[in-house]
This record gives structure tokens, C-alpha cells and sequence, in this order.
């Protein structure tokens, strides 16, 4: 009897145990499919819609130049002087030094309080060929004429000292100073539809896909931003 007893007490207790591990195991690997289904963008739901599903690529690892990669080439081929002050883009501008970037099929601009508008024409015609082969990444997947966004262009020396107020972490001697560098939003897109979270994460890797063949190229250097969820592009 006291036999019997003691079985059923180690029976139950396992039962308990299991449940427990089952519970535990089912809530794990829950949390491990939601993170797989968006670290992969949606994966089956994309193909469904006829999406273009490319080779995993680890972006923050593949894109993480440096300021000594390309620093000094930036202020090489960037415009002569720093500029001080919005004046000073305005004369460079009138010079035909810089050009003004404008909205259009293929970017927005975001609201920037930190940075102008304003490239160097080499610069500009990159920022160009990244909306034109962006967009080719699109075609026949019901994203097309989804524009990126710009979120931050060419610095001024004063436009810095702003920014250091607020971010304490942000370069004095930065690529930005030169008319050579952006950053493009890798969260943040316009379509003509609301998008969903798995059509937001696909077409920031078709971005970051369509950078990293750029690079390959040798025609910018990329630099993926984590906390800044942009990606900083120095033209080459």
C-alpha cells in the first residue's frame, strides 16, 4: 500500500514536471517562430504575394565600415571648405558646387533639424542609382513605387554644435561635413497601401540588399546604424 502510495506521489509530481516543461517548451519555441518569422521578413506570406525571397544576408555584419575607411577620401573629393553655416551652402550652391536634393519617385526627405538638403553631384547621382535599382528590386511584388526615406544629408560646423547638445555621442569631424555622405531610414517607407510589419522588414533588406551590391562595387562605403535604425552611405 505504502508502495502504491509513493508511485503515485512520483507519477503525479512527474506529470506536474511535464506539463511544466511542456509549457515552457511550447511558450519557447512560440517566442523563437515570431522571431524567425520576422528576422525573415514574413517569409512564406511573401512568396504567396510573389516576393522575390534573396539568400539571408547579415547586414550588420556585412555593413559596418568605419571612419578611417573613408574619412579622408570624403574630405578629398568633398567640397573644399567646411561649411560654417547655412550661408556658406548657399554660396557653394550658387557656385555649382552643391546640388539640392528634391522629393521625388524615389525618396522622401525627412524632416531634418540636424542637416541640409544639399550633395555633391557625384553624391547625388549615387543617391540616384540607389532609388533606381531599389526600385527594380520591387517590380511585380505590389511594393512597387515604395519611396525610402532620407533622414539626414550634409552638416554644417554649426548644425554639429546643435546636434552635440542633443547627442553627446555625435562626431565633430564627420563625413556629413562634406557633402559626400546620407543616411537613408531602413524602417521607415511611403506606398501607396499601409504596410505591414513583414513588407516593412523586406523592404529594408531589398535596401540593404541593393547597398551591399553597391559596395561590392566599390562605389560607397556603408556603415548599418543600429540605435540610428538608418544605414550611413559615404559615396566613393
Amino acid at each position: 500500500m505504502k508502495h502504491s502510495t509513493r508511485t503515485f506521489l512520483l507519477g503525479s509530481i512527474a506529470v506536474v514536471a511535464l506539463a511544466g516543461g511542456i509549457a515552457l517548451g511550447v511558450n519557447g519555441k512560440s517566442n523563437f517562430l515570431r522571431w524567425r518569422k520576422f528576422s525573415h521578413g514574413n517569409r512564406i506570406y511573401l512568396q504567396n504575394r510573389g516576393f522575390s525571397c534573396l539568400p539571408d544576408i547579415h547586414y550588420e555584419g556585412e555593413l559596418r565600415d568605419q571612419p578611417r575607411a573613408y574619412f579622408e577620401h570624403s574630405k578629398q573629393h568633398g567640397i573644399p571648405l567646411v561649411p560654417k553655416n547655412k550661408r556658406d551652402l548657399g554660396q557653394l550652391v550658387q557656385q555649382g558646387v552643391l546640388k539640392e536634393l528634391q522629393p521625388n519617385e524615389y525618396f522622401v526627405l525627412d524632416t531634418m533639424y540636424y542637416s541640409y538638403p544639399f550633395l555633391i553631384h557625384e553624391t547625388h547621382e549615387l543617391l540616384m542609382e540607389i532609388g533606381e535599382r531599389f526600385q527594380r528590386k520591387l517590380e511585380n511584388t505590389g511594393l512597387e513605387c515604395t519611396r525610402f526615406t532620407v533622414t539626414s544629408v550634409l552638416r554644417t560646423e554649426e548644425s554639429i554644435r546643435r546636434l552635440q547638445r542633443r547627442n553627446r555621442n555625435s562626431v565633430r569631424n564627420s563625413a556629413h561635413l562634406h557633402g559626400t555622405t546620407f543616411d537613408l531610414s531602413y524602417k521607415t517607407f511611403f506606398a501607396e497601401h499601409p504596410l505591414t510589419e513583414g513588407e516593412v522588414h523586406y523592404l529594408g533588406q531589398m535596401l540593404m540588399r541593393t547597398l551591399w551590391e553597391l559596395r561590392k562595387e566599390k562605389k560607397c562605403w556603408v556603415t548599418y546604424e543600429v540605435w540610428q535604425t538608418c544605414l550611413h552611405v559615404v559615396s566613393r
